[in-house]
């Protein structure tokens, strides 16, 4: 909620790394550079949470207040059990460097987030008899789901951050844990039979608050392909709860749409991240269609993404910001995003 209210306490979530910050490093990385710094000044509080939960490495806390340290209500199971959150933060570390390049800010601060989670996941998984690694007993992006096993968005977000943890030793010259990738490498993520991804182990079509599963395909870039992108969102995009479910889910399928060559849909999809959720006088957006609870910034980080990542093509990899080719809806012309990136470039999608 930013300054605007008091709702969630003013605590630090998720949202801020998944949401915001990737908006904030295409547009200003030095702000983005200072979320980022948040959360290293408080790596010790995160140790100490993994410790306090039998784990190693950092466990960031689901709430984290000021000082680092987990503010969840005790009655939420999110507080010990939402853990995707400690990937979402080791990804935009790594992702700050993939933009900036920056090895000394690398080698002093974003490798020791980088590497205390990654060391946190080795802590974290239970091999089974299969030889896979398998996280047990979460709660999912999608909130509706507690307790249960290899969540799709979870599973999915330790293996980004273990492979993540692997280049950024071997950019420093250091020696990579050798389990990181083989675990990495045996996490499991779920399929049905037609190849859509199963949200956890015992999905079987339920309701969900957001997308979940989804997320494999943005930011994650596990599993990108045309097809895949399209027949997934078929499926997932019937089961988000409308009337409560919060609207960055929309951005998410409005990437989707974009970059699996369906721009109109892409162009709906973004509409329904924040027509819905405005209110008067000043069209700020509320969290869900349903709420007034203003100003809802996750929502307008996952409506900036829409256009950013979605419309404008614009990539995040190792050879820094990249753009894809996008096709924009039929009503725009041409999309022109200024001051890209440390070095401020223009980038421009045409019809």
């Amino acid at each position: 909620m930013g300054l605007s209210d008091i709702g969630y306490n003013g605590h630090i979530f998720w949202d801020c790394e998944t949401w915001m910050f990737p908006v904030l490093l295409l547009l200003h990385p030095e702000i983005a550079q200072s979320l980022l710094e948040y959360r290293y000044k408080r790596l010790a509080p995160a140790r100490q949470n993994a410790l306090s939960n039998g784990y190693r490495g950092a466990m960031f806390p689901w709430e984290s207040a000021d000082d680092g340290t987990e503010e969840t209500p005790v009655w939420a199971l999110t507080g010990p059990f939402e853990q995707h959150i400690s990937s979402d933060i080791g990804i935009a570390f790594w992702n700050y460097y993939l933009v900036t390049n920056d090895t000394h800010w690398l080698k002093e601060k974003g490798y020791p987030v980088i590497k205390e989670v990654a060391d946190f996941w080795l802590s974290r998984v239970k091999k089974n008899d299969r030889g896979e690694y398998c996280i047990n007993n979460v709660v999912c992006a999608d909130e509706y789901a507690e307790n249960v096993d290899n969540n799709a968005f979870t599973n999915g977000g330790a293996i980004v951050a273990l492979r993540n943890a692997v280049s950024a030793a071997k950019k420093l010259g250091e020696t990579p844990n050798p389990q990181w990738s083989t675990v990495a490498n045996h996490i499991p993520i779920r399929f049905f039979a037609d190849s859509v991804v199963k949200e956890y182990d015992t999905y079987n079509g339920q309701i969900i608050k957001q997308a979940d599963a989804n997320l494999l395909f943005y930011p994650l870039g596990l599993l990108h392909s045309p097809r895949l992108d399209k027949l997934n969102l078929a499926y997932y995009e019937p089961k988000v709860d409308k009337k409560d479910g919060p609207a960055m889910t929309y951005g998410i399928f409005s990437i989707i749409s974009s970059c699996s060559g369906d721009p109109d849909k892409a162009l709906t999809w973004f509409n329904q991240a924040y027509k819905p959720n405005q209110r008067p006088p000043f069209g700020v957006l509320a969290e869900t269609p349903t709420e007034d609870n203003p100003y809802f910034a996750t929502g307008a980080g996952g409506m900036l993404q829409a256009v950013l990542y979605g419309f404008a093509g614009l990539n995040i990899s190792s050879q820094g910001i990249t753009q894809l080719p996008t096709k924009l809806p039929r009503p725009w012309k041409r999309l022109t995003i200024t001051g890209v990136g440390p070095a401020k470039k223009v980038f421009t999608a045409r019809q």
